[in-house]
């Protein structure tokens, strides 16, 4: 088997056991018996319980930082924001995702380990495509901001913030495509007004 098929089935397997058991508790035993391999394969990938962690948040937030842009062929910035605030709400608010942050809310005051594999895998991904759109649009003139990763943070904040704090709380369920993108285009109407450059470059 390749070594990232291994990896692939580690992680699915190690996020099962995260997610079912908690993070102090989870045992390298179990997620190497549920993919099917020894505790010595396991290690060959994986150094630590907190490298395999982290290598589970990458694989997660992948979708976000990887992806291409929805709208990229567009000159149309409203429609190319709100495609890119769609696309990652789909992962970020997911059920998935959602119960991966509560984990990290509720261990990583007491397991620093965890909330540092969190925050070095949320590092490594890079610009999220949000942000890369704003810095091409910045570059171009087309919007008035000198920080294209505080512009991003703002927007999906706007946009999504108050729907993620009452997922993580249990107080919804997951919004709907129409929800979300009701919030989307709001959220980007009121920022452009703000940010957008009032004569085209």
């Amino acid at each position: 088997m390749p070594g990232p098929e291994r990896s692939r089935l580690l992680c699915e397997a190690a996020e099962r056991v995260f997610l079912r058991d908690g993070y102090a508790e989870a045992g390298l035993d179990e997620v190497a018996r549920l993919a099917g391999m020894s505790k010595r394969t396991l290690y060959q990938h994986f150094p630590s319980k907190a490298a395999l962690f982290e290598a589970c948040i990458a694989r997660a937030l992948a979708p976000v930082h990887g992806a291409p842009e929805p709208e990229a062929e567009t000159e149309d910035l409203a429609a190319a924001l709100v495609g890119i605030l769609e696309a990652a709400a789909g992962h970020l608010l997911s059920a998935r995702q959602t119960a991966i942050f509560r984990l990290v809310i509720a261990e990583g005051g007491r397991t620093p380990e965890l909330a540092e594999a969190f925050h070095r895998a949320i590092l490594a991904k890079g610009a999220s495509t949000l942000q890369r759109r704003m810095e091409r649009e910045i570059r171009g003139g087309r919007l008035l901001l000198d920080d294209a990763e505080a512009g991003a943070r703002l927007l999906f904040g706007m946009a999504l913030g108050a729907a993620q704090v009452t997922l993580l709380l249990g107080l919804r369920a997951p919004p709907d495509g129409a929800e979300v993108a009701r919030l989307a285009r709001l959220a980007v109407a009121i920022f452009l007004h703000g940010a957008a450059a009032r004569t085209p470059v």
